[in-house]
């Protein structure tokens, strides 16, 4: 019994080890690594988001907490999103940038009906227009949840605009009936995108939900900066090797302008004068 016990124990071992090599194969596969809260997340918008990734080439996974630890802590820069394996996470793996995985995130937003002991998280507003209730006991439901009714048509007619629910109030068992009743969905469901990593940086969620006109003035001010640094010179991480090419040609053309022999010239300048003597040969024919 001990023997089978520890042979599992081995097997089990042997799978997680094996496990985590996948994983980190396959994050060198990829440009992006996301990780995503898996709570309070439903699992009708997590699969149809897995099913979306999945189709534009990317990865979702779903590990037991010591893999995803092994795999974070297996790289120094994703060491520090190690932390974040004490609740339900999932691993994204696409080559979109954090930005645009965070963006895909926030235009495939659900909304979900409201339930007894939720709070408001604003106020919620029953629009003045037509039902598609007929009359009967769902008349004094709403009623009794504050909401203006009334009966036109054979159809229950919402004849003032009403707030069911102020921003922070707690909603009780007749308000949310009557928020169902009438097809109100006031809560949103969406992915709470921990961080993002693009094999440089690791990004927080507070920094990839920047404002995208703001993102896009950052971009255009890094770019100006960019261009600057390389008109005047000035060499940084980023332009050195633009500066360097940039100084090689130069000096390639001056050595060719000015018969200058150097080992990066000599190759250039011989063909050239091979070509000058060449013409001149034909020209005393």
């Amino acid at each position: 019994m001990v023997e089978k016990k520890a042979d599992v124990n081995r097997k089990t071992v042997k799978a997680k080890i094996q496990k985590v090599e996948e994983v980190k194969a396959d994050l060198k596969k990829y440009k992006t690594l996301v990780v995503i809260d898996l709570r309070k997340l439903s699992d009708s918008l997590f699969q149809s988001l897995r099913k979306k990734i999945r189709d534009k080439g990317g990865k979702v996974l779903v590990l037991k907490k010591p893999v995803i630890q092994r795999v974070l802590e297996s790289d120094k820069k994703l060491t520090a999103l190690s932390g974040e394996t004490n609740k339900p996470v999932a691993l994204i793996l696409t080559n979109d940038s954090p930005f645009a995985i965070n963006k895909f995130f926030k235009e495939n937003k659900k909304r979900r009906a409201a339930k007894t002991g939720e709070i408001a998280p604003f106020d919620i507003v029953v629009p003045e227009g037509e039902t598609d209730l007929p009359p009967g006991p769902a008349l004094s439901e709403l009623k009794g949840a504050g909401i203006n009714v009334q009966i036109k048509g054979g159809k229950i007619v919402v004849s003032k605009e009403s707030v069911v629910a102020k921003s922070g109030e707690t909603l009780n068992d007749l308000k949310t009936k009557a928020l169902q009743k009438l097809n109100v969905k006031p809560f949103e469901i969406s992915v709470r995108l921990i961080a993002g990593y693009d094999q440089h940086y690791i990004y927080s969620a507070e920094l990839l939900n920047i404002d995208d006109t703001l993102h896009a003035a950052l971009g255009s001010s890094l770019n100006d900066a960019f261009n600057l640094s390389i008109n005047a010179k000035y060499p940084t991480k980023q332009n050195v090797e633009i500066l360097l090419r940039d100084a090689y040609m130069q000096s390639l053309n001056v050595a060719l302008n000015g018969n200058l022999y150097s080992s990066n010239a000599i190759g250039q300048l011989l063909t050239l004068a091979s070509r000058q003597g060449l013409a001149l040969a034909s020209l005393g024919k």
